[in-house]
């Protein structure tokens, strides 16, 4: 596998789009497994014998319920953008790499099924990888053009 740098044929200089990182169906989905969580968890906690909750037990849960809600509240908010040569995602923790500082990079698109399966740029800088999510279609065309070099 060769570690050479990306070719971006000037694509760092003059791509300026942003977007939201998932797609709606995407974000619905989410919606809904959270809904069905929180759903099915109710009779749970009527029948629960508060007395008998430890605080290990109430950690345990409040850390999954904390885990839940962030990846559920940064999926419906994450934005991706390219400009002034930096691809740039919000996240929990934002992710950024500079277009120049790319070895290798891979758009995962699957036509037809970006509904289920987020289109994202996998890119190395070194020995880490950083993945990307990108709904927005002209973001979907920069990642592609990137990879292509053109």
């Amino acid at each position: 596998m060769s570690e050479e740098s990306v070719t971006t044929g000037g694509i760092a200089d003059d791509i300026a789009v942003e977007g939201p990182a998932f797609p709606l169906l995407i974000k619905i989905m989410a919606t809904l497994f959270v809904a069905a969580i929180v759903l099915s968890g109710m009779p749970a906690l009527q029948e629960m014998q508060w007395s008998e909750l430890t605080n290990t037990a109430a950690v345990v849960w409040g850390c999954a319920a904390l885990a839940t809600g962030l990846i559920y509240f940064w999926m419906l908010k994450s934005r991706t953008s390219i400009r002034d040569g930096v691809i740039e995602q919000t996240w929990i923790w934002n992710k950024r790499i500079a277009i120049d500082q790319i070895r290798q990079a891979k758009f995962i698109y699957v036509p037809r099924l970006t509904w289920l399966i987020a289109p994202r740029l996998v890119v190395r800088s070194g020995v880490s990888a950083t993945v990307f999510y990108a709904a927005e279609p002209a973001v979907q065309k920069a990642f592609a053009r990137l990879v292509s070099g053109g």
